[in-house]
């Protein structure tokens, strides 16, 4: 694998766009609006997280990327973290409505985390692989290197999902179902699943 860099973002952010083009409809409900704005908020993210974030490509061609972080660390959507990393002009494009909805979102992900996470745990943030390369390996690839450093450091592994599909992948590298929620105004349901470390 490889790290992920700043160079990559730009592309990485375009490529999350696609993998995940129905996921922001709460935010944005204008398909258009969605299309153009989507990249923006996944850029954001990634440039104000990056110094705080172990983020992982498959290669150059970047067909997917993980990103995950220790549980100590809070990369919490917020107007200071954006100002401090210099993103004011990605969220000028979001709009801010958008990053309003952006934060109570995240802010409640944040605090079922914590209610539901076991106290240290590596936290798995995001987990794609562009659309056109599916179904050839690289979330196996992905998840397999990090999960055996994280063994190594014998701590488990958190993450939410949605969709029966996404879970039975999860379930086939060991991680288990722990709570389902859903967060106020967002149709989808959301599936936390933790993976306890396993003796090598």
């Amino acid at each position: 694998m490889h790290r992920l860099e700043k160079a990559h973002i730009k592309p990485i952010s375009a490529m999350l766009a696609r993998t995940f083009k129905d996921d922001q409809a709460e935010i944005f409900p204008d398909p258009q609006e969605r299309r153009v704005k989507a990249p923006y908020v996944h850029e954001l993210f990634l440039c104000y997280s990056f110094p705080h974030i172990e983020g992982y490509i498959t290669s150059p061609r970047l067909e997917g990327v993980a990103v995950w972080r220790r549980s100590n660390i809070n990369i919490g959507v917020s107007w200071q973290r954006i100002i401090k990393s210099g993103t004011s002009h990605l969220a000028l494009k979001i709009g801010l409505r958008a990053l309003k909805k952006i934060m109570f979102f995240d802010q409640y992900m944040d605090l079922k985390r914590k209610e539901l996470a076991s106290d240290k745990h590596w936290y798995l943030n995001m987990l794609a692989v562009d659309p056109r390369y599916q179904g050839k390996g690289y979330a196996s690839k992905l998840l397999n290197a990090m999960l055996l450093k994280i063994d190594k450091e014998n701590l488990p592994c958190y993450l939410e999902t949605s969709g029966e599909k996404n879970v039975s992948i999860y379930m086939h590298f060991g991680f288990q179902l722990i709570s389902e929620y859903t967060i106020p105004g967002v149709k989808d349901r959301f599936i936390a699943m933790q993976r306890e470390p396993k003796r090598r």
